[in-house]
């Protein structure tokens, strides 16, 4: 009689861990043996730079009318003085009114040079500024521009050569594409490595772009002639990407 339990036991035993054992062969997903790799989720993430570079198109100036005195009444209406002496000149260099734009006006004390309740005698009490932003679609009258603003008695403060709106968004986009070609040839490169295959875009990120105008912040040189002459460079734009990559072995 005890013979017969245990060989009831053992029995019991045997299957018990061969169902175990199918539970084991079974897990992962549906009919897939658990040790398998699942590959499905293989990526490779790079960082793709790109840029583009094009002649200017558009010319910005800086210009100020600048008052020195003690009196505010006395520098508002010199300021509105020069101020038409400006615009007067940028009329006869033919500059249109609506490409003239005030980006600012001011009457205060000037940057002390020593220290305060020290002011020497000849160092005025306020300052005033009448600053305008010029933009010219001809990047070769900028010179003539600057002569002009001088001889009117105006402050050249800057001349930047920049792109028009719709020229700026295409050089963009031309820098994208760049970036975007970086960076798949790192991601083969990478994939080819690690025995894989690009096989598509998972994410792409773009966030992250410079543009860099030509700018000069001192008043341009003069040639022999007395005339103003402005040497001009390439305005670029650089971008960077970030891109995931789905491979594949």
């Amino acid at each position: 009689m005890r013979k017969t339990i245990a060989l009831a036991l053992a029995a019991t035993v045997v299957l018990t861990v061969g169902a175990a054992g199918t539970v084991l062969a079974m897990g992962g997903t549906g009919t897939q043996p658990a040790q398998t790799a699942d590959t499905s989720s293989q990526t490779v993430t790079v960082a793709g730079d790109g840029s583009a570079s094009a002649q200017p198109d558009q010319a910005v100036l800086r210009l100020a009318v600048t008052v020195e005195g003690d009196d505010p009444s006395a520098i508002r209406s010199q300021l509105a003085s020069g101020t038409s002496d400006l615009r007067s000149a940028l009329s006869d260099a033919n500059v249109a009114t609506e490409d003239i734009e005030t980006v600012g006006y001011s009457i205060e004390e000037p940057p002390r040079r020593v220290p305060p309740g020290e002011r020497a005698e000849s160092e005025p009490e306020l300052r005033g500024v009448h600053t305008f932003e010029v933009t010219l679609d001809d990047t070769d009258r900028a010179g003539t521009v600057v002569d002009a603003a001088a001889d009117a008695g105006a402050e050249v403060q800057s001349v930047r050569f920049t792109l028009a709106e719709d020229t700026r968004e295409d050089l963009r986009n031309q820098a994208l594409e760049n970036a975007m070609a970086n960076a798949r040839g790192q991601a083969d490169t990478l994939a080819s490595a690690g025995g894989l295959s690009v096989t598509g875009v998972a994410r792409i990120d773009a966030t992250n772009t410079n543009y860099r105008p030509v700018a000069y912040e001192d008043t341009a040189r003069q040639a022999a002639s007395g005339v103003t002459t402005i040497e001009t460079g390439d305005v670029s734009v650089e971008t960077s990407v970030r891109v995931v990559y789905n491979a594949s072995s």
